[in-house]
């Protein structure tokens, strides 16, 4: 059985997403099968997402560091989530598809198809005009799609930072794995008026990757 990526990615949804499955799993924890600690955590995670989100949300009477608390706190309850889903949602015998369409959690066909090995390659483009931060935005080369390739689960960012262009694949190192445009590099101010040099590439849900973009490069901005 397999699942899609079932993150919503608006924040409005992500929030009412979020506060559905757990409202769901809560009373279910001892018919699933469940680490009560486990949903303890959780609920600690959303607790601080709840009012980051909360405080970010109004708009006429926020800061730059409320919006930035929110997505810290999206950022590492969205990793927990997923490896609460993984953990005790997705694969638990206890839990039927029918829970799982309630929560949220898209069952797939158990039909397996196989995954192909991407066949294209991303094309980046570099937003810089944030001081010491540059967006990293790209869709794939072979539809100009910002949608990602069949059987491909991100777009791996790396990167060489100061010196000339990268003669060889290897001067690279890897950054980040992204499911999705655009994604951000934030640098130190001792990295200003450095030029910064980025090689990307789908890979697919085996980690199987596809063939390298162009190099793209921006200067970090002071």
């Amino acid at each position: 059985m397999s699942y899609i990526d079932f993150i919503p990615n608006s924040d409005p949804e992500f929030d009412e997403w979020q506060g559905n499955l757990i409202t769901l799993v809560e009373p279910n924890v001892e018919t699933w099968g469940i680490a009560a600690a486990d949903l303890t955590s959780l609920k600690t995670r959303q607790t601080t997402w709840v009012t980051a989100h909360t405080k970010a949300s109004n708009k006429q009477n926020r800061s730059a560091a409320d919006v930035r608390a929110k997505n810290d706190a999206r950022k590492l309850y969205e990793k927990d989530l997923r490896k609460f889903v993984s953990q005790w949602l997705a694969y638990n015998n206890k839990v039927t598809d029918t829970d799982r369409e309630r929560m949220g959690l898209t069952v797939k066909s158990e039909t397996r198809t196989p995954v192909p090995v991407p066949l294209s390659a991303p094309v980046p483009t570099i937003n810089f005009s944030t001081l010491r931060k540059h967006f990293i935005y790209f869709v794939d080369g072979a539809t100009n799609s910002k949608a990602k390739p069949q059987g491909v689960q991100g777009c791996e960012v790396w990167i060489k930072t100061g010196g000339e262009l990268p003669k060889d694949d290897s001067e690279f190192t890897f950054l980040g794995l992204d499911t999705r445009s655009p994604f951000v590099v934030s640098f130190p101010i001792s990295d200003v008026g450095k030029p910064v040099y980025y090689h990307l590439r789908w890979i697919n849900k085996r980690g199987q990757p596809g063939p390298w973009s162009i190099t793209v490069n921006a200067v970090v901005g002071g």
